[in-house]
């Protein structure tokens, strides 16, 4: 670490877990600091969390990360944060009830009710996703019930975060697409779905571009944090926008490719397009003059975790789950995986496709199980990009983060199956990088926003398709083809 060099800040709010970096103007890490926070789930389909705990936890995370270095070398701060978490604020701006996480789905029917009413070209028009969803059913759900105190503020768990850092709650325009409220074509809250739900603009965070400070760092905080006060501290970023920023996902033609709970893709695209297949979230890059297709698989690390934890494996890193997988050869001896675990299932197919194990024998083990739901895996990660195909977006090159991006067998299946690249991102937490990279942007005036990422994205390690490529891509074909007759028609 230079002496005197400057330093910056990045904040990534999870839902279960919150992590702060401090890196140098390159991206290197200086230090580092997490902390857990609770969810509680209901048997309604609830999903809720404390503000105060989410609160507690940054300030911990933040503290952790300052304690390993100069904090008074830190310039800015920037923010990642979790898409669609609703906290509901009195007049005053202070929380009124719990906040409701992006997995509950007590809103569903009102949403169900208001897309079948206004239909699904409406919404892809007025919102860049083929349906209502996110705070638009809750909104209602909560209208209904009579929950909402008179006069409410809408917030997010990202904006009230910053609120509470800087004086004054901000996000930018992909944190508001997550929320099912962005006019991704206008770049702004759309109005005729703010009527939907009898919300004003003026009841939204303020809406600001990522280089836009929402304000400084309050002395009161910065003195418990170890910090300089008035530092900037920029706006709210969707988690998932912040990840792609972080890898280096920054032009068209890339796609980030998250492998976490839920594998994610986000297409990079310069040029607005419709809603992939009837499943993807259209909405704006953090990158002036980008846009994105935002697709979750829905299945992904959930899956591997399923597996493990029904055949008793224990608790094995990616080493052992890489061991594991180069004893079995690819293809996995006949076995095949359909990984459709979750009850969601996947995009673009019947509520009703489900999981599937195929071909079992006797001399099968645990390790060909495994080794084929990744293989599964990476067919239906295949599917998703031809979607994407189909849909006109172009894909050159992954970009893939998380932790098995640094696997030495997954990343590979990965680059037969699709035919593409793929570049593994050295850092698994990319979101926290991309917080950092704003963070700098905001100090960094006249400094395109990708040229800032490029210099401090991790170091990369490219895997391309192999000799294997010609069977893998035969079992991608097959795979598709099996799930033609649960392919859900979208109007």
């Amino acid at each position: 670490m230079r002496d005197g060099a400057p330093l910056f800040l990045g904040l990534d709010l999870g839902t279960t877990n919150i992590k702060a970096i401090v890196v140098e103007e390159d991206g290197t890490i200086v230090s580092s600091g997490s902390a857990a926070v609770g969810i509680d789930y209901g048997g309604d389909g609830a999903a809720e969390q404390d503000i105060e705990d989410i609160w507690r936890g940054t300030r911990e995370a933040l503290s952790q990360a300052v304690a390993g270095t100069d904090g008074s070398r830190v310039r800015a701060i920037g923010v990642s944060s979790q898409g669609g978490a609703i906290q509901i604020l009195d007049r005053a701006g202070r929380p009124a009830g719990r906040v409701i996480g992006w997995l509950d789905s007590r809103g569903g029917p009102w949403n169900s009710a208001l897309t079948a009413r206004l239909g699904a070209p409406w919404f892809g028009e007025h919102t860049g996703y083929p349906h209502s969803g996110s705070a638009i059913g809750q909104i209602l759900r909560l209208r209904e019930e009579g929950s909402l105190p008179e006069g409410f503020l809408l917030g997010f768990v990202g904006d009230v975060v910053v609120g509470r850092l800087c004086g004054r709650r901000a996000h930018d325009a992909t944190s508001l697409s997550e929320a099912g409220l962005l006019n991704p074509s206008l770049g702004t809250e759309d109005p005729e779905s703010l009527a939907q739900i009898g919300v004003d603009r003026a009841c939204l965070p303020a809406l600001l571009g990522v280089g836009e400070p929402a304000g400084g760092l309050l002395p009161q905080v910065a003195l418990q944090l170890g910090l300089p006060p008035d530092i900037p501290v920029g706006p709210a970023v969707h988690d998932q926008y912040a990840a792609a920023t972080g890898c280096g996902a920054v032009r068209a033609g890339d796609t980030m490719f998250g492998a976490g709970t839920a594998w994610v893709l986000v297409a990079v695209t310069d040029t607005i397009t419709p809603p992939i297949a009837g499943v993807a979230l259209v909405g704006r890059h953090p990158v002036a003059g980008l846009f994105g297709q935002m697709l979750s698989m829905v299945n992904g690390g959930a899956c591997v975790s399923w597996v493990v934890r029904t055949l008793n494996l224990g608790s094995p890193g990616v080493a052992e789950l890489d061991r594991l997988m180069a004893g079995v050869p690819a293809g996995s001896e006949g076995l095949r995986f359909r990984p459709l675990l979750s009850l969601i299932g996947g995009g673009g197919l019947l509520p009703e496709a489900a999981g599937q194990l195929d071909g079992l024998r006797l001399g099968h083990t645990p390790a060909h199980i495994v080794r084929s739901l990744v293989e599964g895996l990476a067919c239906e990660l295949g599917r998703y990009l031809q979607l994407m195909a189909d849909g006109g977006v172009r894909v050159e090159r992954l970009v893939m983060c998380g932790k098995a991006a640094s696997s030495a067998v997954t990343p590979q299946i990965i680059a037969d199956t699709t035919g593409l690249p793929v570049d593994c991102a050295s850092l698994a937490e990319t979101g926290s990088l991309g917080a950092a990279v704003f963070a700098r942007g905001m100090v960094s005036p006249g400094v395109p926003l990708a040229v800032l990422a490029d210099s401090m994205k991790p170091d990369m390690r490219r895997v391309a398709p192999g000799p294997g490529r010609a069977d893998a891509e035969q079992r991608r074909r097959q795979y598709i083809q099996s799930l033609a007759p649960l392919r859900r028609t979208v109007r």
